[in-house]
């Protein structure tokens, strides 16, 4: 089959009475209004749905569905392939409008929408009256049981875009990534066998249908290999994680994703309590599959959940990304994905050093067949060994053809994400852009926030944004409860001190905020450059911030050595790699002012004083920093 409405109709050829899809809705309470479809009636309606639509639009042009989830979406999805259009998902509009009314706008200039379909809640006057250029959209009916009716299309072929995927701005504005028949049918094949989806499966799903996680795992790689689907909106999981959990025990899931800060929340948000009679003994597959995938968070809820069924196997730990479609890594079924405490001073200079103590890291399992992936210096792209950290570089067949209104095509991605290979399996560490340089040294945000948030109990875990602005490094974080001001201050010293004996960094700005002030992305991942944008803005419901926070820092020896060696490096031109831990100052020409230069960078960073006789007093990179230690 060459095209994805070819291989919905054969799915309902061949079971057209098997149920497709089971949707919740829980809008009116905990009690769900079930609605269902099989695979034969989903394809009769997306056929009267298209012939709707070939008299609204012409085959190729771009439209727009705003939905989260459910059955109209599925159907109008469908049909505008059969219309031979190209289906533009997008995010519901929620109250108040005036919040999503821009995005959409943008989404509509740059994708030049033709028509536009929403959910069945929108007031979609509302939504238009808010932006001139929502109004040139023309707006259509919900499907319904209409006569199948003549359906006007084109040629469509293989490697024709099959419908648009806008980002959701991580780290940048919102950009439609075309994604092709092709690119599909190959995650259908090649993704779809790696997790065993096939007609007896079950899989659950919550994550909204304009992501590449809930439209690509959600909704069409496991209906066109004819496995069934339980859907729910993002809204009604977020309400009560315990929905999910249900939906899977109660249907017999055997496959479910979710980004790591879902499965957090079911630990946070359902009591022991409310377990009872849960069966999780079907759920086969539990992929883990947001930015970061936390070791702590697999070992609890594995852990939580055990005896209702949950067996730690089927937690999958995976990497993927909308500009290749959905998968790039997974773990094969029969493999337990792999586990490295990696010291987080190598770590930062780019090597992977295995330590007793240091940075747990989590397996995101080994490339799909007929996916490449490297490892590459973010300068020349040369290929790294295992056990480099550099950017992570794709190819194959499911890198998207390009993004819209750019004729540049891709062959290969730089996706921008930093990572390594260990024993063949790739291990994620970061973001490019988010990574934070001081004096030379890379922090990866994740690790501060990490150790941030275990620093206090107040502090909401996953909830946490480490920044860079210019020259100043700035935390922001959610914290629980009605603190008193003192109390706040309190927490904002115990971070701080946490950060500075555990990376000998100071930060310049610590803001303590209100429960969902951090701003993310759909998937669940913290858009942390935004998170300093707003902190800048006065966007924020900032209940404490803090400037310049001064703690005086316990630092090691080996700790304070590769600090000495990038100060000292700096101050008299010599390369660290020719620095010798033994060797006297003076023999590399360090002067009366180059010491009183050294002498002030330790005191900024340490946080207390730091005399320059100190530096002639312990006159070796090995004397200073075992001086530094017993202070």
């Amino acid at each position: 089959m060459q095209l994805i409405e070819e291989a919905i109709a054969h799915q309902a050829r061949l079971r057209p009475d098997s149920l497709a899809i089971t949707h919740l809705n829980f809008d009116g309470g905990n009690r769900p209004l079930r609605s269902e479809a099989t695979f034969g009636e989903l394809h009769r309606l997306a056929v009267a749905f298209a012939a709707t639509l070939s008299t609204a639009v012409h085959p190729g042009q771009h439209v727009m569905l705003l939905h989260n989830t459910g059955i109209d979406f599925i159907v109008e999805f469908f049909g505008c392939l059969l219309a031979g259009a190209v289906p533009v998902p997008a995010p519901e509009p929620q109250i108040p409008y005036h919040r999503a009314a821009e995005r959409l706008a943008r989404i509509v200039e740059d994708a030049g929408i033709t028509a536009a379909t929403a959910g069945r809640q929108v007031a979609v006057a509302d939504v238009v009256a808010l932006s001139p250029r929502l109004a040139g959209v023309r707006w259509l009916d919900h499907p319904g049981q209409g006569r199948e009716g003549l359906i006007r299309r084109g040629v469509a072929r293989r490697e024709d875009v099959a419908y648009l995927q806008y980002t959701s701005g991580s780290t940048g504005s919102p950009r439609g990534i075309e994604i092709t028949h092709g690119n599909v049918l190959d995650e259908v094949d090649y993704f779809g066998a790696a997790l065993g989806l096939d007609s007896d499966s079950v899989l659950v799903n919550w994550a909204p249908v304009f992501h590449d996680l809930g439209l690509v795992l959600g909704v069409l790689v496991p209906l066109l290999r004819g496995s069934r689907i339980v859907t729910m909106s993002p809204h009604a999981f977020v309400r009560d994680p315990e929905r999910w959990l249900r939906a899977i025990s109660d249907y017999g899931g055997t496959h479910s994703a979710a980004p790591d800060f879902a499965y957090d929340l079911c630990l946070r948000r359902i009591p022991e309590a409310r377990r009872a009679g849960l069966r999780l003994d079907t759920w086969r597959v539990a992929i883990n599959g947001a930015e970061p995938v936390r070791a702590e968070t697999i070992d609890r809820f594995t852990e939580a959940f055990a005896p209702y069924g949950f067996r730690p196997a089927a937690m999958r730990p995976s990497y993927g990304l909308a500009e290749c479609t959905l998968a790039v890594t997974t773990p094969p079924l029969h493999e337990t994905p792999g586990r490295l405490v990696a010291d987080r001073d190598a770590l930062g200079e780019g090597i992977v050093k295995p330590s007793a103590t240091g940075r747990t890291l989590v397996s995101c399992g080994r490339p799909i067949p007929g996916i490449n992936v490297a490892v590459v210096t973010r300068d020349t792209r040369e290929q790294l060994p295992e056990d480099a950290v550099g950017e992570i570089r794709v190819t194959g067949w499911g890198v998207a053809r390009g993004f819209h209104g750019d004729p540049d095509r891709m062959t290969e991605l730089y996706t921008g994400d930093l990572g390594f290979f260990h024993e063949g399996e790739l291990y994620i560490t970061g973001r490019l852009k988010d990574v934070i340089i001081v004096r030379g040294q890379n922090y990866h945000p994740v690790d501060l926030e990490q150790v941030a948030e275990r620093a206090d109990p107040q502090i909401r875990p996953g909830c946490l944004a480490a920044f860079q602005d210019g020259e100043s490094v700035g935390l922001v974080c959610e914290v629980r409860g009605q603190q008193t001001e003192e109390a706040l201050a309190e927490t904002a010293t115990t971070i701080q001190r946490a950060i500075s004996e555990t990376f000998q960094l100071k930060l310049d700005v610590i803001a303590l905020v209100q429960p969902g002030s951090v701003p993310k992305t759909s998937s669940g991942k913290v858009r942390r450059n935004e998170c300093g944008r707003r902190l800048a803005s006065g966007e924020l419901r900032v209940r404490y911030r803090t400037e310049k926070v001064r703690v005086p820092v316990q630092v090691s020896a080996a700790a304070a050595k590769p600090m000495l060696r990038f100060m000292l490096g700096r101050i008299i031109g010599v390369p660290v790699s020719q620095l010798d831990d033994h060797v006297p100052f003076a023999d590399y020409g360090l002067d009366s002012k180059g010491a009183h230069e050294l002498a002030g960078e330790l005191e900024r960073l340490l946080g207390t004083p730091v005399p320059s006789s100190m530096v002639f007093d312990y006159p070796t990179i090995s004397d200073l920093a075992k001086a530094l230690e017993s202070r």
